[in-house]
């Protein structure tokens, strides 16, 4: 069975039922020939500037990324007349111009100590015998309170953006990422396990799922998938 992204369990969710069916028996069948594209389940190249963006700025704890690339992204909309490539650069700088305003402050730890590097074979999650994929922007570890936590960024950029109750999936998944891969060693931060709707500026946190502020929709959704 290959791979199933999020998103595709997001795009099942938002189907009638005859339309979830068929849907379902292409997850559950699809060959290597007419698999996604996982590796670009963060949004592929159509936002890759405005999300590297994002990322550093996260990252370096600095909101100087989005001038030069909001000014660059000007000039390169000025200069082509392809309209499909102009509609490109005009969403990225949107994108951007909206996070001018987003403060990362409360989302990221004051200090932190060191970036894990995330290995593409830790990147599968098997869940109830679906081999679900995630690619996290970004795992930090910090120190608190004398532990060693560990928290994630999911940056997710898509076309109109996702509901609050979709955005809580990619950060469900991203929490157990994290358990698996490094409960032995780290303490696992609820509040900072975070996913990003970079279209809409919005953000889920895991203790919003934690508190019932967001349902928990994976295994739900996976197993209606199974049972179709």
């Amino acid at each position: 069975m290959q791979k199933i992204t999020i998103k595709e369990l997001v795009e099942f969710r938002r189907k009638s039922d005859k339309s979830k069916m068929n849907f379902a028996f292409k997850l559950k069948t699809r060959t290597e020939k007419n698999k996604v594209d996982t590796e670009n389940e963060g949004g592929g190249d159509y936002w890759v500037t405005s999300t590297s963006s994002i990322y550093n700025t996260f990252k370096h704890d600095k909101d100087e990324f989005y001038d030069d690339k909001i000014e660059e992204l000007h000039l390169r909309y000025s200069t082509t007349e392809d309209l499909r490539v102009k509609d490109m650069y005009r969403r990225n700088i949107e994108i951007l111009e909206n996070f001018k305003d987003f403060d990362f402050k409360d989302l990221r730890p004051r200090d932190i100590s060191k970036f894990e590097t995330v290995h593409k074979d830790s990147k599968i999650l098997i869940l109830n015998n679906f081999p679900i994929y995630l690619n996290p922007s970004l795992i930090f570890c910090f120190e608190r309170n004398g532990k060693d936590e560990i928290g994630a960024l999911w940056l997710v950029p898509q076309l109109e953006g996702f509901q609050k109750s979709e955005l809580g999936m990619f950060c469900e998944i991203l929490h157990r990422f994290l358990i698996k891969n490094y409960s032995a060693n780290y303490q696992i931060s609820e509040d900072y396990c975070i996913a990003v709707d970079t279209f809409n500026a919005q953000t889920v946190i895991y203790s919003d799922l934690v508190n019932g502020q967001i349902p928990f929709l994976i295994d739900k959704t996976l197993e209606e998938v199974k049972n179709i």
